[in-house]
């Protein structure tokens, strides 16, 4: 797998720079093409999820939970016309399954917990509507 190869058979979508010659490639796995719609998501990804660099290669482990949150709020505007905001908790060890078709769409299978119901906390984000990342940025370039 590679963050800065394009796949023909995949729809995917350039996403910000590593370093001076590598640009990263995201997956998208809902059923959307719609550059303005995939714009916006990513707009949303970067307020509240910005890429994060740190040593050990732990800029591809934000890339993915940043792609992973992206593909979220893409099916959620495929179900329901527009994306969602608000406070969601996101669980553990999403990050390794592969899509899988499910229901006539395509969704994310997770993994078992090898421990029972013994369950680690999620992690928690704001997602931001367009709205107050507009309002946000204004704030920013009059201040």
């Amino acid at each position: 797998m590679s963050f800065f190869t394009r796949d023909s058979k995949r729809i995917q979508t350039s996403w910000g720079e590593c370093g001076a010659e590598k640009t990263w490639v995201a997956n998208i796995d809902a059923n959307i093409q719609d550059e303005l719609v995939i714009e916006q998501a990513k707009q949303i990804v970067d307020h509240c999820s910005p890429q994060r660099y740190g040593p050990h290669g732990t800029h591809a482990y934000s890339f993915l939970k940043r792609e992973y949150l992206l593909n979220l709020l893409l099916f959620h505007y495929a179900d329901h016309g527009f994306f969602p905001a608000g406070y969601i908790c996101i669980t553990d060890e999403w990050l390794y399954e592969t899509p899988i078709k499910t229901t006539g769409s395509t969704w994310f299978t997770f993994k078992p917990r090898k421990k029972g119901r013994h369950y680690q906390a999620g992690w928690w984000i704001h997602i931001p509507s367009l709205d107050e990342i507009s309002q946000a940025n204004h704030e920013e370039v009059c201040s």
